[in-house]
């Protein structure tokens, strides 16, 4: 860049194309900093330009006269496109910070970055989304052993951290009667538990007797000394 060309824009005709015997001519322009992107601009646009800086300057240079025929011409396209060249960079060596607003827009500016990888963004984003999400239709992938332990201990460490470490609110005690007095034995269960706990003899030969009187009634009922039915009716006959 030429020193010129310091700390202003400038612009530089990079091709051209007709359509419908319309000629649009690519335009590459350079901010101050060093961006550039391209612009497309008809004839017509410039000199719609040509116009509004009219009236603020007067000193603007030469611009490529207008033509009714023969502007499809390889040979003329180029001329033109060349003087056009020459006209903006004159324009901009008089507005070298861009001040006039029709201007301004003529040259526009750079895309965002994100415009400029929107697509990019979106695919990006959707091919996360993808994996993240979870494909019912699959079957639950099997856990092998260390995932197994690591999980384990991931909720053993999460159990010991935000349960077991918690104090108990008294509150949750209450329903279960947790806090209350200990359940009275009546009397006569007092006695008994009280007997069982003594040490053996006294009460202790007491047991023996009962217990001796169970097994002496159960052997009376396993082996009778008379039968309980006559045996004879017992038995039926075939014919």
């Amino acid at each position: 860049m030429s020193s010129d060309m310091a700390g202003r824009h400038s612009v530089k005709f990079v091709g051209n194309t007709t359509t419908d015997g319309h000629t649009t001519y690519t335009i590459k322009v350079t901010s101050p900093d060093g961006d550039t992107w391209n612009i497309h601009k008809r004839y017509r646009e410039v000199l719609e330009l040509h116009e509004e800086l009219r009236l603020r300057h007067e000193n603007l240079p030469r611009m490529p006269a207008k033509r009714f025929w023969g502007n499809q011409d390889p040979a003329f396209i180029a001329s033109r496109q060349q003087g056009l060249q020459e006209y903006l960079d004159g324009v901009l060596r008089i507005e070298r910070e861009v001040q006039t607003p029709s201007l301004r827009e003529f040259l526009g500016g750079p895309s965002p970055h994100g415009e400029r990888n929107q697509a990019r963004q979106y695919q990006q984003i959707l091919d996360t989304m993808q994996n993240k999400l979870l494909n019912l239709a699959l079957p639950p992938a099997p856990l092998d052993e260390t995932e197994m332990a690591q999980r384990l201990k991931k909720y053993g460490q999460a159990m010991r951290l935000h349960v077991l470490s918690q104090p108990v609110d008294p509150i949750h005690l209450r329903a279960p009667a947790f806090d209350a007095e200990p359940v009275q034995f009546c009397p006569s269960n007092g006695e008994q538990l009280e007997s069982l706990k003594s040490p053996a003899g006294g009460a202790g030969g007491q047991d023996a007797q009962v217990l001796g009187e169970l097994l002496d009634g159960l052997q009376q009922v396993l082996q009778p000394e008379e039968p309980i039915a006559d045996p004879s009716r017992l038995i039926v006959p075939f014919p």
